[in-house]
């Protein structure tokens, strides 16, 4: 055998090796696969390189040759055999590669890719027509079909995706309309791109939005654990959580879960496009959400500093210019209210029930904390127990104590209205039954009573039980005050109430019925009597000072 001819085999095969080399270097830096095998093209045979013993993937390579193909396997593994050329576009070698799973159109394109721009050098310029046939051979109509196919898959992808984004973008500047929330009209664009039911759920698993479903609650409340093994998956792998009849996922910007968005079940399979509006339409959930939380947190600290300040005495102008900057009218009749529960909570929980309470009663107040009593300023006519009845149910607990003080006709008799409120709950936390609703109106005796931490208001206690009777003596000349003082004293004895007025049985029976009908007192009551009773002493007392 001629040396010369050894000597340019020698040196083919030092060149195959090396094409070889460099292209399943080059594989091995893709992620998706790496290389099993390699395999040489000596004497028109495929062997395996570098040498070693015959293995699996022998058998069903080398009938190949000069295509590429997939390789049978008895698990769902994925084998290929992949060609390499030489620099006349010989066929010089073949590697197996090896994956989990088969690759996309998108990842065989890269792969055939790499193999080939690793294999021609500098020869490549002095290629004959063998070469050209081959490189024509490699850029045939099913590279072209599977590329124009991924092309517009990818552009109707797009399409799709960016029409979505659009149409859900539009609900964080588009009017209400009849919609009740933003969150809401969120849910219908949603349920409208999907095809499906959607709810919107708030961070305890209760739902604030529906879209696309009927009356009712589409699927049970998640429990405490349920909702936690749902956000755990949720961070752990950052994509919607696939549960009983829904698929979820988590508002959840820092450690607070916000809420949640939920695509419902309708017998149809989940698709990529599903998924990704469901996704989009929580981020744009998230920001409505925390941007609540955030109006919320704001609102509670400069409405808490401005009920200090009403309470504690402020000047009207001062006063209306931060109301109105935070949207609630100071004017007119307004009252304070002051709740307690037990046990004692420090935290905003009572904060947050008395505000939906006159929230659901149509009442316009702002609402603090002060230490562990809660107070607000509320407008209108001071309320009754309704108001206790809503703040229990809104707490799930009906151990708490409400005072409720005088209306105020302006801004600077608010203070006064806190005091009266305060006596109001003292009063009430210190009686027989201390859980329940007291009206300072509804104090009577009390009033003047001493009591800790509060003044006694004699004249206030006076003008209530026999301010009309007053106003009708001063009016008409009559005397009804001292009438009805006598017959108390005589302990109601009409023979020895009339004597002691110098009158006869009729006209004083005429006056106690005009008494009954301008003050609107049942003169039986023994609670109402004993009130009168005080009152009518105390303004015997009064006049005499007067004299």
């Amino acid at each position: 055998m001629p040396r010369d001819w050894q000597v340019n085999q020698m040196f083919d095969r030092l060149r195959a090796e090396e094409i070889l080399g460099k292209a399943a270097h080059s594989i091995s830096a893709l992620e998706f696969c790496h290389v099993a095998a390699r395999y040489l093209v000596v004497d028109g045979h495929l062997l395996s390189s570098p040498d070693r013993a015959p293995m699996t993937h022998d058998r069903g390579v080398r009938p190949l040759q000069v295509r590429d193909a997939t390789l049978t396997t008895t698990g769902p593994a994925w084998r290929y055999a992949l060609s390499t050329f030489g620099d006349s576009g010989e066929l010089n070698g073949c590697l197996v590669l090896y994956a989990s799973t088969a690759p996309n159109p998108t990842q065989m394109i890269e792969l055939r890719a790499t193999a080939r721009t690793t294999a021609p050098g500098p020869a490549e310029e002095t290629a004959g027509a063998h070469q050209q046939e081959h490189t024509a051979l490699l850029s045939n109509a099913c590279d072209r079909d599977d590329r124009l196919r991924i092309l517009s898959k990818t552009v109707l992808q797009l399409e799709t995706r960016t029409s979505i984004q659009n149409a859900l973008d539009g609900t964080l500047t588009a009017p209400l309309g009849q919609t009740t929330s933003r969150e809401s009209l969120i849910a219908e664009v949603l349920s409208v791109l999907t095809g499906r039911p959607v709810c919107t759920e708030d961070g305890f698993g209760n739902i604030r939005a529906t879209a696309g479903t009927n009356s009712g609650r589409p699927y049970p409340r998640p429990s405490a654990a349920e909702r936690s093994r749902t956000v755990q998956l949720w961070l752990a792998f950052g994509l919607p959580v696939k549960e009983p009849r829904r698929l979820v996922a988590m508002v959840l910007p820092d450690t607070d879960v916000l809420g949640a968005m939920c695509l419902l079940e309708n017998g149809r399979p989940y698709t990529a496009d599903d998924v990704f509006a469901l996704e989009y339409g929580t981020r744009l959930l998230q920001v409505e959400l925390s941007h609540r939380r955030s109006i919320a947190q704001l609102e509670l600290k400069l409405g808490r500093d401005l009920v200090y300040e009403l309470v504690s005495g402020m000047d009207e102008e001062t006063a209306a210019t931060r109301a109105e900057a935070m949207g609630y009218d100071i004017t007119g009749p307004q009252h304070v209210i002051v709740a307690q529960w037990q046990p004692l909570r420090t935290d905003d929980t009572v904060v947050v029930a008395l505000r939906r309470t006159l929230r659901e009663l149509q009442t316009p107040a702002l609402v603090s904390r002060r230490s562990d009593i809660t107070l607000a300023v509320a407008a209108g006519d001071p309320l009754d127990t309704e108001l206790f009845t809503v703040a229990a149910r809104t707490l799930r607990s009906a151990t708490g104590a409400v005072g409720i003080g005088g209306p105020s006709h302006d801004v600077t008799q608010l203070p006064r209205s806190y005091a009266e409120a305060l006596r109001a709950l003292h009063t009430r936390v210190h009686s027989i039954d201390p859980y329940g609703l007291t009206r300072y109106d509804q104090l009577g005796i009390y009033r003047i009573l001493d009591m800790p931490g509060s003044e006694t208001d004699l004249p206030g206690y006076v003008e209530e039980w026999l301010g009309a009777l007053q106003s009708n003596d001063a009016r008409r000349g009559s005397d009804l005050v001292h009438t009805l003082a006598q017959y108390l004293d005589h302990g109601g004895n009409y023979d020895s109430t009339a004597d002691s007025l110098a009158i006869h049985r009729s006209t004083l029976r005429y006056r106690l019925k005009s008494i009954r009908q301008i003050t609107g007192f049942d003169l039986a009551d023994p609670e109402t009597r004993l009130n009168l009773h005080v009152a009518t002493r105390a303004w015997r007392l009064r006049s005499a000072r007067q004299r």
